[in-house]
């Protein structure tokens, strides 16, 4: 048995050595990430170490048959990425997957540096501010686009008083998110119809409920409601349980010309209020029948329903698929759940959709808000900067 090890400064450059050395029937017993010794190796990038095997017994046997074979499928393609993953090859998938991996690395290192050196070009100050944005969630590239604003409304050196300075930054911070748009009855004799639209699970009806109570009771509107959410009899339960609770009609719809019928049939109220399935953003056919119903509807508004605890990637997966049917405003639900809020300003920062309302628990009707750009900034900073 050979054994031996190879150091590059990729992984790809060390396989090539150990192939071309130790043969096709190498075996990769090990590969890390190593630094050289010394000072030096802190300024220098660091390098790949395989250990590779060779069994010498089996070498001659396998080149004799390697002569009469199409090994073209060993070959390390340029891009590694796609090459399918269909292989009969054990250890070929298994160093693909290595690959991969060790390319996700070198990304994230890159961002990282990025980011670092930008943060080099920012005061004390906006520095403090870029960082509790970030511990917020808030995305890299957006918290440093916000800190350069910043950068430019605060003096030269660092010795500016705190509290000055985090008034500015909260100053600047609302300008991104001073969207902020509630649901606006119409004039004239036509009730408003409003669609509530979201994946499962984000409290969409319990929303409705809390929309329609301060509606009737707060601001003395005519309110009904509608439920296309079909497909889950708790669903229809608790909406008429809140509407039995409040006295205002519902109906539950199942067809198309009912839609027509039962919007019509509602004209006389101020507002109605469509609860809709929860879907899946992946699930095309319900997404089309609920774009079905929204063209015979043509609703005055449609809402978005999100929960504040779903990551930045998801909100805009999630946003991306319905926006097919279209998207006006957006709820926020569970912030009482949550522990950060960064993701609600990367949302709006990358949607320009406004925020409508605010959920922060179950109570029906007072946990729900429209919020104001100064709540929204504190919410972004967690505490504050300055202290």
């Amino acid at each position: 048995m050979k054994i031996k090890r190879y150091v590059a400064s990729d992984y790809l450059t060390a396989l090539r050595q150990a192939k071309s050395e130790m043969g096709q029937d190498a075996i990769i017993l090990h590969s890390r990430q190593i630094r050289r010794k010394g000072i030096i190796g802190w300024f220098t990038p660091p390098q790949i170490e395989i250990t590779v095997a060779m069994d010498d017994t089996l070498q001659v046997h396998t080149d004799r048959v390697r002569k009469n074979q199409d090994t073209s499928f060993l070959t390390i393609p340029k891009n590694a990425q796609q090459l399918p993953f269909a292989m009969d090859n054990g250890r070929e998938i298994e160093l693909i997957e290595e690959i991969r991996h060790m390319n996700q690395l070198m990304k994230e290192m890159q961002a990282k540096l990025h980011e670092v050196q930008s943060i080099k070009g920012l005061s004390q100050t906006a520095q403090k501010f870029y960082q509790s944005l970030i511990q917020n969630r808030v995305k890299p590239e957006i918290a440093m686009h916000i800190a350069a604003s910043i950068q430019n409304r605060l003096p030269q050196e660092d010795c500016v008083d705190p509290k000055w300075a985090n008034e500015v930054c909260l100053h600047t911070l609302r300008e991104y998110i001073k969207d902020i748009s509630p649901i606006y009855l119409n004039y004239g004799s036509r009730a408003r119809l409003v669609f509530v639209i979201g994946p499962t699970g984000v409290g969409k009806t319990t929303t409705i409920a809390k929309l329609a109570a301060n509606m009737t009771f707060l601001e003395s509107k005519k309110v009904a409601l509608i439920t296309l959410d079909t497909h889950r009899i708790a669903a229809t339960d608790q909406l008429r349980t809140f509407a039995d609770i409040m006295d205002i009609p519902m109906s539950v719809v199942f067809s198309d010309l009912e839609m027509k019928e039962v919007v019509e049939k509602y004209q006389d109220r101020n507002i109605i209020f469509v609860d809709t399935a929860g879907c899946s953003p992946f699930n095309q056919e319900q997404l089309g029948d609920l774009e079905r119903y929204v063209k015979i509807a043509q609703p005055d508004d449609i809402i978005l329903v999100l929960s504040v605890t779903t990551d930045s990637d998801d909100l805009m997966n999630i946003y991306n698929h319905f926006k097919r049917v279209g998207v006006d405003k957006i709820i926020f639900t569970k912030l009482d759940e949550a522990t950060t809020y960064g993701q609600m300003l990367n949302f709006a920062y990358e949607t320009r959709k406004p925020i409508a309302y605010l959920t922060t628990g179950q109570n029906v009707p007072e946990d729900i808000q429209v919020p104001d750009s100064a709540y929204l900034a504190r919410l972004f900073l967690g505490e504050g900067v300055f202290k």
